[in-house]
This record gives structure tokens, sequence and C-alpha cells, in this order.
């Protein structure tokens, strides 16, 4: 017996281990340890470790837990094998967060995504929205350029108004936040305030079923945000941390020095004008307004809890400096997140966040002289940027009397008195400075078994400071002597909710959950602002305004308040899991519109069938089958303070001050509402999961200016109606799956893909906006292209060619003395005779529309033993997009080219399509009144956003290292934007200097986005 014994201890060892989450490294405990093949195992314990005997040859280890990948390990000879699972998302037993409450992904009808949060919270950005991109179906964001602080252009399944706000509401913890850009100054995104570090998950709504809850603002849909909250088990501490450099992802191709004096005296002796530029440096006016901008981020967190406490504290810093010269950010942030239960049936918590966050900007206007890309790309490059000599200014070349960049060795100086952009970047701030208090407080009470109400109040308080100093030597400030302006724009939001749910469970089969609740808001906008003008000295422009320094003060400010009051129900029915139904309905009353059309009913409901639930379905192929279908009707808040009433404002009649009537009342006026549709269908197949979605939003009663006729003396010829109707329709998949699974090497694949189509079904007239790009008609898309036909250019003599609304050509002849347009003569093109009417109103046509008509995302995940790594691309397409920037850099005056007017005709018979350059002409050669189709260019591309490797230290090293101290360690390094596949000639394709939903697809002197370089860690204490 005792050899028998012997030899049973001899063909056994013990393996031990720890599991820990993928998701932020955090230890696992209750996961099921089993040797594959037997019934024999453990669970791990409350630190995720475990200790097993396995055979002597080894075997596999079998891990799983409810919700989480099941993994299955080789053991070996390894006397430790640790593990990280994975969130599996083909289990339907994962609840969602849905408005008001939560819901299992198996019984949605509606159309909602989740994003997780692990993907986005090491990434460095200024906001956790402009990661989003591409990582769901139906959700495009667009960030507009490389401006640290630019706002992200988020559309949920497309452009759902044309003149009110098309932005989704954001709910964080249940409280919608307040997302107007607050500063006056520079450009802040608000959302910049939320640490991504906080953010647990991310939930869309995209149909009218999910966000009919919503009501009133859920017709541009409905992101959710749910920040992290404590569990139960011991404290646990997390840090993370990371460093880089933020880098522009490419640079103009300008004109050398010498490159510029051949052509810049080229277009004067072409006009008849005597050589201006001389040979001098080879200075590249980029090299100084570009850099490698540092970025760092820190986190931590404490987290942990008993039976009747959970919390989650977290501290976070965030420093950014961009890569273009003066623009940075950086935001320290606070949270903390409570949950007591004070009784059997009665908790309380909270979730409070504080943040403060500065941004230091800079002027990048589009056309603005002082605007620094603008700016950089037309400085003179055969002139120096500094003169050690000129001590007046600092050093910098500026001429004497301080109007523009001196002239180097020029006879002429830059166009337009274009200043020393270098000076402007050293001395000019634009300062953006916020506090924002994101905070709720709850309390629930279990009434009886299924029934519970719960109160809760939130509020949001943003308080944005803003400072602007221009320096009165050269630059914007110089006409002014000196300015300062400084703002303050406060916001107060109070959220006040009552729900009562009810859930239950009847002879097992009728699954009922039913929430009622009325939800109250008020919302108060302040804003002040003074300015002063002329001041005595350069000291008193570096901090704040200080009385007596300047010779003209200038006051103002302003107050709006808007509030509203809801009534809400949704009933979710679920028998046997097979057949589901919910319907929703939302009573709103907003303030904005007048008292007999202020309330609005928005009802939603939904089906779905879960087919593979079925005794007839039992294919070992499809493992889950579920179809779905749903209709509702929503509304949009946003479309103006008081937008029915009337008003007066304060105006001059001569040297007299007086009122005037600014906006005419119009009662009548009612809620843009959206019909939404959705059919779609989930299953998995093969282990593949599957989820495809149509959909088609019918959007009228749009809110637009109608025009009425001068006579009645209406402000603006204009008045706010219900007069448009527009739609957006389209197709959304989404492919996961696991790719390939050997031994040790796991890969896995997400993929989306959106299609949709917008048209204009309804105006009183077209729409043109505030720019002369784009143009809104009835059966078109929003906002297309809208300009003149460039024909090329006349190989005979270097004339530009343009098509005429009757299909003609005309060409504008450029030779002294005889300039102005001609008729062209394809068969005698040397023939300029014949004068002809300049382009006009009757030769505009549509060059190309600016929404994207296909977008997506695919996410590759690799992971071998300890080893991870991603590769995550996006792509977008079937827009266009008007290069406003190249046709500027192709100007004619005295100042810096782009490269390609090297190809210029200089000859005849030359082919070629940039014309004979001569100086002035910008107007007639570019046709520069409108869009011009020589610049719109395709506006497709594919971009490699993200590439992480990944490297998580063994927990038996961290053991014998640290004694236990610490729990988890991962190193990675990231490169974000760094390859972007397109055939557009811009910077960037996704570059875009309007957001306006009328004004859109124009790149006109953006700065380039963000190329970033970061090397961090995740630690587990």
């Amino acid at each position: 017996m005792v050899f028998t014994l012997s030899s049973v201890w001899a063909q056994e060892r013990t393996v031990s281990g720890r599991v820990t989450s993928t998701e932020d490294g955090s230890s696992l405990p209750g996961v099921n340890v089993v040797i594959k093949g037997t019934t024999n195992g453990t669970v791990t314990d409350s630190d995720g470790n475990y200790k097993l005997n396995v055979p002597a040859g080894g075997g596999a280890l079998v891990f799983s837990f409810i919700g989480l990948q099941t993994e299955e390990i080789v053991i070996g000879d390894r006397n430790v094998v640790d593990v990280s699972l994975s969130l599996d998302v083909t289990q339907l037993s994962e609840v969602v967060v849905v408005g008001y409450g939560t819901q299992e992904r198996k019984e949605i009808t509606g159309s909602v995504v989740s994003i997780a949060s692990k993907d986005i919270e090491n990434l460095v950005s200024a906001s956790f929205d402009s990661q989003l991109a591409g990582r769901a179906p139906g959700v495009q964001v667009t960030t507009p350029g490389g401006i640290i602080g630019q706002r992200p252009i988020i559309r949920i399944r497309g452009v759902n108004s044309l003149t009110s706000s098309a932005d989704p509401l954001i709910v964080i913890d249940g409280v919608p936040a307040v997302t107007d850009d607050r500063s006056s100054i520079v450009p802040s995104n608000p959302l910049a305030n939320i640490n991504p570090a906080d953010i647990q998950s991310y939930e869309v709504l995209k149909d009218g079923s999910a966000t009919a809850i919503y009501g009133s603002r859920a017709a541009n849909g409905v992101i959710l945000i749910t920040t992290k909250r404590g569990t139960k088990g011991k404290a646990t501490v997390n840090y993370s941390g990371s460093f880089g450099i933020n880098q522009e992802v490419a640079r103009f191709d300008l004109l050398s020095g010498d490159q510029f004096v051949e052509i810049a005296n080229e277009k004067r002796t072409n006009a008849g004008l005597g050589v201006a530029a001389n040979a001098g440096g080879n200075t590249d006016w980029q090299d100084h307004i570009f850099r490698n901008g540092a970025v760092q981020q820190h986190n931590v967190s404490l987290g942990g809890g008993s039976d009747n406490t959970n919390y989650f504290f977290s501290l976070g810093f965030t420093e950014q400096e961009s890569p273009v010269i003066a623009n940075s950010l950086k935001r320290y942030s606070f949270r903390a997140n409570i949950d007591q239960k004070v009784a059997n049936r009665v908790k309380l918590g909270t979730s409070l966040s504080y943040t403060y966050g500065e941004i230091n900007g800079l002027n990048n206007g589009a056309n603005s002289l002082s605007g620094a890309i603008y700016n950089a790309s037309r400085m003179l490059p055969n002139v120096d940027i500094f003169d050690p000599a000129n001590v007046a200014f600092d050093g910098y070349n500026v001429t004497a009397n301080g109007a523009a960049l001196g002239l180097g060795p020029n006879t002429v100086g830059v166009d337009n008195n274009i200043p020393n952009i270098a000076f402007v970047l050293a001395n000019n701030i634009y300062r953006n400075r916020t506090n924002r208090l994101l905070a709720n407080a709850y309390a629930e009470v279990e009434i009886v078994d299924g029934l519970s109400l719960r109160t809760q109040i939130g509020t949001d308080v943003t308080l944005a400071d803003d400072f602007q100093s221009l320096d009165p030597r050269h630059g914007d400030g110089r006409g002014a002597v000196g300015s300062i302006t400084q703002t303050f724009n406060p916001v107060y939001r109070w959220n006040w909710q009552n729900t009562l749910n009810y859930q239950k469970v009847f002879a097992d089969v009728h699954n009922v959950n039913a929430t009622i609740g009325v939800e109250y808001q008020k919302t108060n906008y302040y804003n002040f602002s003074a300015s002063g003008t002329g001041f005595s000295d350069r000291f008193f422009l570096q901090q704040n305004l200080i009385t007596g320094s300047y010779q003209n003060p200038s006051v103002g400010g302003g107050y709006a308040d808007r509030g509203f009051e809801s009534y809400f129900g949704r009933l979710n029915y679920s028998y046997k899991g097979k057949y589901l139904l919910s319907v929703s309905a939302r009573n709103d009353a907003i303030s904005d519109l007048y008292i007999d059309n202020r309330v609005g009913f928005f009802p939603g409901g939904s089906i779905g069938w879960r087919v593979s639930e079925e005794d007839f379905f039992n294919s070992t192929l499809i493992t889950d089958l579920k179809v779905r279908a749903s209709y509702a009707e929503v509304g949009n808040t946003e479309i103006g303070t008081l937008a029915y009433a009337g008003g007066f404002g304060a105006v001059l009649y001569g040297p007299n001050a007086g009122i005037a009537l600014t906006q005419v009342s119009n009662r009548d006026l009612q809620w843009e509402v959206s019909k939404k549709i959705n059919v779609g269908f989930n299953t998995t197949i093969a282990g593949i999961t599957i989820e495809a979605d149509y959909f088609k939003n019918d959007i009228d009663k749009m809110v637009l200016d109608a025009p009425v006729a001068e006579s009645l003396g209406v402000p603006g010829n204009t008045i706010a109606q219900n007069v448009g109707a527009m739609t957006n329709s389209g197709f959304e998949l989404r492919i996961a799956s696991k790719v390939l699974e050997r031994g040790d090497f796991k890969w896995t694949t997400d993929f989306n893909f959106t299609a949709i189509k917008n048209e204009v079904t309804s105006l009183l007239s077209p729409l043109t906006g505030s720019q002369i790009f784009n143009r809104t008609e009835v059966g078109r898309s929003i906002a297309e292209l809208y300009g003149y036909r460039f024909a090329g250019v006349n190989p005979a003599n270097g004339n530009p060619l343009y098509f005429r609304g009757d299909g003609s050509i005309s060409q504008y002849n450029l030779v002294p003395g005889a300039t102005g347009w001609r008729v062209y003569d394809a068969a005698n093109p040397t023939n300029v005779a014949t004068t002809t009417n300049a382009l006009g109103a009757n030769d505009l046509a549509f060059l190309g529309n600016t929404l994207p008509k296909w977008s997506g995302g695919l996410t590759n995940q690799f992971t071998f033993k300890n080893f991870d790594a991603e590769i995550f691309l996006r792509y977008s397409g079937g827009n266009y997009i008007m290069n406003e920037t190249l046709r500027g850099q192709l100007g004619m005056g005295f100042s810096n080219n782009n490269s390609e007017i090297l190809n210029r005709w200089t000859e005849a018979g030359q082919v070629t399509d940039v014309p004979k350059i001569y100086n002035g002409q910008d107007a007639n050669i570019w046709a520069t009144g409108a869009a011009n189709s020589r610049f719109v260019e395709k506006g497709d591309f594919v971009r490699v956003q993200n590439i992480i490797i990944g490297y998580r230290v063994p927990t038996e090293a961290l053991q014998t290292a640290f004694k236990g101290g610490i729990r988890s360690a991962r190193v990675f390094a990231q490169v974000q934007n760094p390859f972007t596949f397109t055939a557009y000639k811009g910077l960037d394709p996704e570059l875009n200097q309007f957001s306006n939903q009328l004004v859109y697809g124009v790149d006109w002197n953006g700065a380039p986005i963000i190329r970033t370089w970061t090397f961090g860690v995740n630690v587990g204490f």
C-alpha cells in the first residue's frame, strides 16, 4: 500500500497561478479552474489566486467564468500558470446600461452598441470622444484639425438637423451633460473635462426604440457613459502612466527660397511689373510653428468594498503640447464614487467629479493674417526669421514700424503686410481656464421584492474663464496699441430624476421590467466680458485687465435660461426568453417654445424574436439568432433659446442709443421631429458574432429661417418656421470573431461597416450657409460643394478655362493691358478677340457631396503568452473635399506658394493644370468667388489609427521581486495615427474648417492632425 501511495504522489505535482482581467489587470475571484477532461478543479480566491494538483505529465487547464471568455491553457512543464480573461461579447447574459436602467443584452430589441473602455483609456488624447471614431457601426467621429481643444464632430446615423444641433445627447452617470463650448477665446471641448481613465463603459443608443425614453433630446442619438465604481473585495490601487511626444502627421510642400525668387519674379514680369525678389536664405517657416510636443498622463485609483459599502476614488493629471507651438493642455481631475447600503432595502450613493483644465491656444483663423497655418505657408522663404539688431521687437525680423515681416533682400514687402508668425506665437496669449463639477447623489429604496424607488439629483457646473492678450508692437494687437479681452462664461445645470421600477418573473416564463419616471432640468447660461485697448505699457498685458492701464474700455454680457419637465415610462416584456417587446413613451415640455406648443409626446416601440430559443431550432452551427424591429418618434430640443419669441436689442440711431426689433415672434413654432425605423438581427455562426441593421430616419418640421417680403420690415427678412424635411437611411454591419487560436497564440477581430444616404426632401428655397462653398437643395444631400467647373489650361496661351452654365467654355486672358474674359474656341485656341461676361451665378454647379457615404473600423487583437498587441484601422469615403488650402497656396501675390505652382504654364503647347502665373489675378485665375472643381478631391481614406504592443509581467516574477506588493504590471508602447492611405493631396482628408451642417467639407488652413508616440505602464498594487 505504501508503494502504491508513493506511485500516486510521484505522478502528481502542484500548479499555482493567478487569474486577472484583461480590462484593467485586476484580480478575478471565483473563476473555475478545471483539469481538462476531468471533474477535478478549484476556484480562485479573493485575490484571484489558485492552487491545484495536476498529473505529472501536465495536461491542460480550463478557466471559465460567466461573462468572460473561457481559456484553455496547456500546462507543459510549468509550475506557475497565470492567465488573463477577456469579456465574452457572445455571452448574451451581459448587462447593458440603457436609459434610466439596465437590461440584459440578449433581451434588447433596439439598436445599442457598447464600446469597451479598455480600448480608449490608455490612449493619449485631449478628450475621449475623439477616440470613439470607427469603433461602432453608425457612429462617425471626425477630428477637424490638430489644435488641442478642438471639439470632434460626432454624428450618429448621419446628420439629423439642418440648422438645429446635430450632436448626440451625452449622459454621464445618469446626468445629461452640458456639451456647449464655453470658451470665446480658444476651442475648448467640454468633454475634455472627463478623465477617460475613470470611464467603465460607453453605450451608444442609435435607433428610435433605444432612444425614445429620452424623447425630445434623442433625435441625434444618445451616448451613455458609466464611470467606474468599487466592487466587493479588499482595496486595490491601480496606477497608469505614460510619456511620449506629439508630432504633426504631415507638412506642406512649399517653395524653397531660390524657387520663390524665380516664381515671384515670373508673376510680376508676366504682369508687366519689375522684379522684386532677390536671392537670400532658405528659411523653412514650418520649423517655427511645428515642434515635437511633450505629453504625459498619470492616473491613480483606489477601489474596493464590503457587504455594505463600495468605493472608487481617482486622481488624474494630463499634460499635452500640440505639435503647433503655443498650443497645449493641462488637466487635473478627481473622482469619488460611493455606494452605501444603509439598511436592508435602502441604498445611498454619489458620483462626484471635479476637473480643472487649462488650454493655451493661438490664432489659427483660416484667412487670418496671424493664423499660424495660413501665415507659415505664406511667409517669404528667402527672408530670415530673426534680426538680432532689432531689439525693439525682441530680435525678430520685423519692419521698423512693426507693420509686417521685414523685407530681407526683397524690394517689396510680403503681401497683405503679413506679420512675422514667430513673433506672434511668442508674444500673444490665448488662454482658457475651466473648473467643472459633475456630481449626482441618489437614494434607492426597495419597497417590496421587485419594486424599487430611486431619486437622483445631479448638477453640472462649468466655470470658464478666458484671457486674450495681443502685443501692441506687431501682429493683431498693433492697430489697437495692445489689447486684452477677458470673459467669464459660467453655466449651471440642475437635473432631478425620480423613477419607479418594477421587475418580476411570473410563472417562470413572463419577465416584466417596467419603469416610470419624472424628470426636471434647468440650465442657466451667463456671460460677461471686458476688454481694453490702448495700453500704457506692455507690463500690463500679462495676466489680467488692470484698472487705469488702458485708454478704451468695453464691457458686455448676457444671460439665458432653459428648462423642461418630463414624464416617461417604459415596459420591457419577455415570454420564455423568446418573444420580446419593449414600449416607451415620454411627455416633454420645454421653455423654448410657446406655451401652446411647449409639450411634445414621443412614443417608441420594438419587438424581437429569439429564433434560436425555439424547440424546432436545433442547429449546431448557429448558436444564437435574434431578429428585431423598432419604430419611434423623437425630438430635438436644441432649436435655440426662446426660438419662438420676438425680441428687441440695443441699437444706435446716429449718436443716440435706442432699441429695435431683432427677432419676430412665431408662436406656432413646434418641435423638430424624427421618425425612426430599424430592422435588424443578431446571430452567432460558428463562433462568429454578426449584427446587422437597416435604418431609416425621416426628419420633418425642421426649424429654418423662412424668407419674407422686405416690405414687412422683419429683421433679416426671415422668420423661424417649421418648413424643412429630410431623410437618412442606411445599413450597418458588425462582425466579431476569433480568427485563430493555436496554443498560446490568439487572434481576434472586430469589424464594422456603415453605409448611409442623406437626402433633403423639403425646403422653401435653397440654403447656402454663411460661406461660399456649399449649397443645400431638395433632392440632394446636405451641404454639397457648389461652384465653378474648371476646364483646364489653354495650351496655346496658358489662360485658365472654365465651363459656363450652357456648356461652353470661357478663358481669362492673361496679357498686360488686355486682361479679361474671352470666348474659348477649341478649334482656334489662340483666338482671344471675343470678349464675354465674367463668371456668374448661372455658371455655378454642384461639385460633389461632402458627407461620407460609408465608414467603419477594424480591430485586430493578438495575444501570445504574456504579450499582447492591437492594430486598429478605420476608414471612410464616398465624399468630396474642397481643398481651399491648396487654392490659397497657389496664389498670385508676393508670398510663398505650394510647390505645385512649379508646374505652371510657361510655353505654347504645354499641357498642365496650373495656368500662366500673373501677379494679382487670384480671383480670376482660380475663380475664388465659390468652390472650384480644380480643387475638389475625393475624401476616401484608410487610417491606421492605433498600434499597441504590451507585455504583462508574470505573477511569479512580481511575487519574487516585490513579495506581494505589486499584484499586476504591464508595460506598453503605442503610436496613434502612424499611417493614412489616401489620394487626397492635402495634409489630411478629415481636416474641416467648419462644423456647421450647412457649411462642410472645406479644408482651409487647418492644423495637421496629431501623431502620438507613447510608452507607458499599468501597475496594480
